[in-house]
């Protein structure tokens, strides 16, 4: 009997980092989605956020405001300098949207956990940063997003598109 048969198949490696890399992306995807359907074990976190007395309305707002901005600063450098404007990298284009951006995914962060730390306390911490991920994570199902896929195409690319 040849020894070679009784070997297991190489695997490409490329193929195994993807695989793992769309298992950890759906791991932490179902974690935060379990804790945002979970909540509080009575409501889940959408409802305990806007119907819970204890919620600190102030940071919760200003929270919100910041997740607005955030979306609308992505928008603009990932849409708009991304794919219309065609920049392979646009993070790296200079804007000052992307340090703006820092600073409200900081303080997004600062403020939903200032927001649930009469509710949940330490945890609150904990939740926020676990939904956080878990939405990072839920932009790699997100077809010609995950993890941000602009930067393989140029304008050179263009032409050699296949029909």
């Amino acid at each position: 009997m040849d020894s070679r048969s009784r070997e297991p198949r190489d695997l490409d490696p490329r193929q195994n980092r993807k695989w793992s890399g769309v298992l950890e992306s759906l791991f932490w995807t179902v974690l935060a989605l379990g804790i945002v359907l979970y909540g509080s074990g009575q409501h889940d976190l959408v409802t305990l956020l806007f119907h819970d007395s204890r919620v600190n309305r102030a940071f919760l707002w200003f929270g919100l405001i910041n997740v607005v901005l955030n979306i609308l600063l992505f928008t603009y450098v990932y849409g708009w300098l991304g794919y219309v404007r065609g920049l392979p990298d646009p993070a790296r284009s200079g804007t000052l949207a992307v340090p703006a951006g820092a600073v409200t995914f900081v303080s997004t962060f600062l403020a939903f956990v200032l927001a649930l730390w009469p509710v949940f306390g330490v945890l609150s911490l904990l939740q926020v940063v676990l939904v956080t991920y878990g939405i990072i994570s839920a932009l790699n199902f997100i077809p010609g997003i995950g993890p941000l896929r602009v930067g393989q195409r140029t304008r050179g690319d263009e032409g050699n598109k296949e029909d």
